[in-house]
């Protein structure tokens, strides 16, 4: 592990801010689960019910709640919350993050007016006339950012993402390999025999600070813009047809797919393989289970499952239900043996 950074408890344990018991010399190279950990590792507890599992660990030192007793034979370092000290325990035991190097490659091409001062633009890349890259942004080797589009400060393009003309990027977005963002919307019309093409002229808005995942699409306009609001995360292989409206710090997973002219409230939160239908209004706080299909608009809040999605509750409910079928079916095939007996008795009295 001699490529990952060294801290020590007494080290880290200032960084986070937080009081230390035990031995703060003690080095920590690597962060693992409680089963795993080894000397030199460092695990957390994210619950107080898990501290009997902890006593048990080979871990170097841990990382528990602030109203645990710690163990009297570790190293361990008292937070508020565990699980939110963990990512800058990650930070801090992460390997340094490849960067392109400062300026522009030779072997890059950049268009007739296109400002890239201050950018790091690597090996290959293609910057086309008329494009802004802001200050600090960096572009991997192979990205390819079509002619006026906008890319704010301290971007990170990894390889091959490609942003197509006019696409407006804000500040602080990290878009993840093979990305596309701003290919044509699938639009066509079947006329005369055929399927025409209709233009999609429009463009796209990724406003600050979000993240996009590899091998993600998300489709420009047929006019107007396709909208991804500020914070938002986006996983890998996540399709955003034209014209969706994206609010805010939403969290969309792999797999999942919207039709054209969706919409989501701020803060929603879709699922694995989720799919939602074409012109949908999902509203503020709206998670979606995996797996399930958005047919109709949800109000703000609700927690919906299912195809066609629905309550989360009652979606369970109705799933129970079928499980009982086979039982219900036993019931009611041995209740209507008994009505027929019955009835070939009463039958036979009244003749």
């Amino acid at each position: 592990m001699s490529h990952r950074p060294a801290i020590t408890v007494a080290e880290l344990a200032e960084r986070l801010g937080a009081a230390f018991s035990g031995d703060g010399a003690r080095v920590i190279r690597d962060l693992a689960t409680l089963e795993e950990a080894g000397p030199e590792t460092i695990s957390w507890v994210g619950t107080p019910k898990l501290m009997p599992r902890a006593a048990k660990s080979r871990a170097g030192a841990l990382l528990i709640p602030q109203e645990c007793s710690p163990p009297p034979d570790r190293a361990v370092i008292q937070v508020a919350d565990p699980d939110a000290a963990l990512i800058e325990v990650l930070y801090s035991l992460a390997p340094a993050t490849e960067r392109v190097p400062a300026g522009v490659d030779p072997t890059a091409k950049v268009g007739p007016g296109a400002v890239v001062e201050g950018a790091a633009v690597g090996a290959h890349v293609f910057i086309g006339a008329g494009t802004f890259i802001g200050e600090g942004t960096q572009l991997h080797p192979g990205v390819y950012v079509g002619a006026h589009a906008r890319i704010g400060r301290d971007c990170v393009l990894w390889p091959n993402v490609v942003i197509r003309e006019r696409v407006r990027i804000g500040d602080r977005v990290v878009i993840h390999p093979n990305a596309t963002i701003g290919g044509d919307g699938f639009g066509y019309l079947f006329r005369e025999g055929r399927h025409r093409k209709i233009p999609q002229i429009g463009s796209i808005v990724i406003e600050d600070d979000v993240e996009i995942g590899s091998n993600s699409a998300i489709d420009r306009a047929r006019s107007g813009v396709t909208r991804i609001g500020r914070g938002t995360k986006i996983d890998n292989l996540v399709q955003i047809a034209h014209n969706c409206d994206i609010g805010e710090h939403c969290i969309i997973v792999g797999q999942a797919g919207m039709g054209g002219s969706t919409s989501l409230g701020h803060h929603v939160i879709l699922g694995g393989r989720v799919g939602v239908k074409d012109h949908v209004k999902l509203g503020n706080g709206v998670q979606v289970a995996a797996g399930a299909k958005v047919y109709n608009d949800i109000q703000d809040n609700l927690v919906v499952s299912g195809t066609p999605a629905q309550a989360n509750r009652r979606n369970l409910r109705e799933f129970a239900a079928v499980h009982r079928l086979p039982e219900l079916l036993r019931d009611f095939r041995r209740l209507l043996r008994r009505v027929e007996d019955l009835e070939a008795v009463t039958g036979e009295a009244s003749r």
